[in-house]
């Protein structure tokens, strides 16, 4: 079954790499139109300019494809385990990002497919990993480690390929493993990161709260001898 929905891409690359002419954003825009894979390419250069992405440029996306297709997300940046750079060198935590992405996700129930093209894109997964009662995305998909452009291009290409035919998602990061040559592509989905940080949470405020008592017995102990 095909997928009803439309690949936003908002693209912020350093520098040097527009000054090259490296885009992976645009390489892939290129070949989601040969597919016949409905899109829209957003240039973000700054913190605002992704604030604009991800409003009126958004709508204006939604618009065109008659309000009928659901957005899903792929920023092309620079990214590291603590978040993602801009062009102008500004630097987006995961926290500050997960902020930015909230009324979208809200938005969308849920139901929101966030794709990482950056270095340690995987560690957006930290987007769910929070104790209020937020909806979190989907599914999110990224590298474990450092991924060239040419690496990340091919693998989105055959991603979304396969994605818009139907296929399952595990089936599309497996493929982006194949294509590109790099095995540290893979996904998380948002209900399960979501369940497992909470369950960690639980289980480590347990271990403190089993500390500090056994803590506190042994001063008492001790101020009794």
């Amino acid at each position: 079954m095909a997928i009803k929905g439309f690949v936003y891409v908002i693209e912020s690359p350093a520098p040097h790499d527009l000054l090259d002419g490296r885009t992976e954003g645009r390489v892939l825009t290129e070949a989601l139109l040969l597919a016949g894979i409905p899109h829209w390419y957003s240039l973000a250069s700054d913190r605002a300019m992704l604030l604009e992405s991800l409003g009126n440029r958004l709508r204006e996306a939604s618009r065109h494809h008659n309000n009928k297709l659901l957005p899903i997300l792929h920023l092309s940046m620079h990214g590291s385990h603590q978040g993602v750079a801009l062009t102008n060198g500004e630097f987006i935590s995961w926290y500050d990002l997960r902020g930015l992405l909230l009324p979208l996700v809200q938005a969308m129930q849920g139901s929101l497919l966030v794709c990482m093209s950056s270095c340690f894109g995987s560690a957006g997964c930290r987007m769910a990993m929070y104790q209020d009662n937020e909806p979190h995305f989907w599914a999110l998909v990224g590298n474990t480690a450092s991924a060239t452009w040419a690496d990340a291009a091919i693998a989105y290409i055959s991603f979304y390929h396969l994605f818009f035919k139907g296929f399952d998602i595990k089936i599309c990061v497996d493929s982006m493993k194949v294509a590109s040559g790099d095995h540290n592509f893979t996904f998380f989905l948002g209900a399960d990161t979501k369940a497992g940080w909470d369950t960690f949470v639980h289980q480590r405020s347990r271990q403190i709260s089993a500390g500090v008592s056994q803590a506190a017995d042994e001063t008492s102990r001790k101020t009794k001898q």
